[in-house]
């Protein structure tokens, strides 16, 4: 048979009929199924019901406007079967429905866009991808990696390279951020306290703190350093409040180079924090002329391993002499403060060396595995403060040191 227009449905889903008991009072009846008012056909006692005006339909309460008469089965429903195949409108021609509800899959060739504004959509650009577009560009994309990219189509290893702007965040974990100004910006309001917090397997281990409204702290536990820029001070503190008197700068095993100052250090002298004030026995004395006659002039092993001839001299005690003369007067090195005598164990372990290895990338250009940077081998020497701690094997190791503000007070004393 001839037709204008599509290739009618040909299938339809099964037919139901729901069969109820009329007793002149009941108005409310349970369908099998869901349906709408107009979606079926009602009878009473044979006699068709018109929609709307004899019932309503919502969900699967049928309503009667009056209660059906008493009877057998005298009340039956006919869902009529909507067709079952995929039937497709013209092209080009639109669907007008202010809800569409869907119990399977929408298949979409390219985009879904907003009405009455065609350059904000929700688009498909390739195998595995979704992009958001807003005034005709796009803004954030979903690839194929499990990468969540914003402003940017540039991979998460990359973007912090990038010349443009935006923000990659990769299916691992990694986050990165490319801008021209400053790329993140925290506000705490209200009470101070952490503002960055630093995990290790999910353990804290260090963070960034604001406190009093104009300091930051960073560091971690009650070992913290205090950047004061109303002061121009950076100050030891416990995160909370300044922490006098408690945190070194470095360890004998962990030492700083060379510090860069346009003044000495400042060390206390009051009379008000002092105790036991003498004047230096005879023996002391004596260990004091002794050292002044022990300067030497040496230069640094470390230093010649680096820099060979070009190793430059210095002057000061061997911390060894220093001992010894306190000891031939009878006398423990160890009890003055301006001779140092730290331990600690060490253990030595064997890191070979990594070659270097390119990216990975997929077809889009994404990557799948991380690029390696060449290292050489090398020995990681880890410490430990106590014999308890130290792992069997460990080496014990002693350092010996002097303070010289302390060592030449002691010899200008017996002068």
């Amino acid at each position: 048979m001839s037709y204008l227009g599509n290739d009618p449905a040909e299938a339809y889903s099964p037919t139901v009929k729901d069969t109820f008991s009329g007793n002149g009072s009941t108005t409310d009846f349970t369908l099998s199924i869901p349906a709408t008012t107009n979606s079926v056909n009602v009878y009473v006692e044979n006699v068709a019901q018109e929609p709307t005006t004899a019932y309503t339909i919502s969900g699967t309460t049928l309503t009667f406007t009056a209660a059906p008469v008493s009877g057998t089965d005298n009340i039956y429903v006919i869902h009529r079967g909507p067709a079952v195949q995929q039937v497709v409108p013209p092209a080009g021609v639109a669907i007008d429905a202010s809800t569409v509800t869907a119990s399977g899959d929408v298949s979409i060739a390219d985009k879904i866009v907003h009405t009455g504004d065609t350059n904000t959509a929700i688009r498909f650009p390739a195998a595995d991808t979704v992009t958001v577009e807003t005034g005709g560009s796009e803004r954030v994309r979903v690839d194929s990696s499990g990468n969540v990219l914003f402003s940017t189509t540039t991979t998460p290893d990359t973007v912090v390279g990038a010349t443009g702007a935006g923000m990659a965040y990769e299916a691992n974990g990694f986050l990165g951020i490319a801008r021209a100004g400053a790329n993140l910006i925290l506000n705490r309001r209200t009470t101070d306290g952490d503002m960055v917090v630093f995990r290790k397997d999910g353990t804290k281990v260090g963070a960034i703190q604001s406190r009093g409204g104009e300091f930051i702290a960073v560091g971690s536990g009650d070992t913290n350093l205090e950047f004061n820029f109303g002061s121009d001070q950076i100050n030891p503190s416990s995160g909370t409040a300044a922490r006098d008197d408690a945190i070194d700068l470095g360890a004998s095993n962990a030492r700083f180079d060379d510090i860069y100052a346009t003044n000495g250090t400042i060390q206390t002298s009051d009379r008000n924090e002092k105790q036991d004030i003498e004047e230096l026995s005879e023996a002391e004395q004596r260990v004091a002329v002794a050292a002044k006659a022990l300067m030497r002039k040496f230069r640094w092993k470390s230093a010649v391993e680096e820099k060979g001839d070009d190793a430059r001299i210095h002057f000061g005690i061997i911390a060894q002499d220093l001992q010894a003369a306190f000891e031939a007067e009878g006398l423990d090195a160890g009890r003055y403060a301006m001779f140092i005598s730290s331990t600690w164990w060490e253990t030595y372990t064997d890191v070979p060396a990594v070659e270097a290895k390119e990216a990975v990338l997929d077809d889009e250009g994404n990557i799948i595995e991380e690029a390696i940077e060449a290292k050489d081998a090398y020995v990681r020497t880890d410490t430990y403060d106590t014999a308890e701690e130290a792992p069997e094997g460990a080496v014990e190791r002693t350092r010996l040191g002097v303070r010289y503000p302390e060592l030449l007070a002691f010899i200008i004393g017996a002068l």
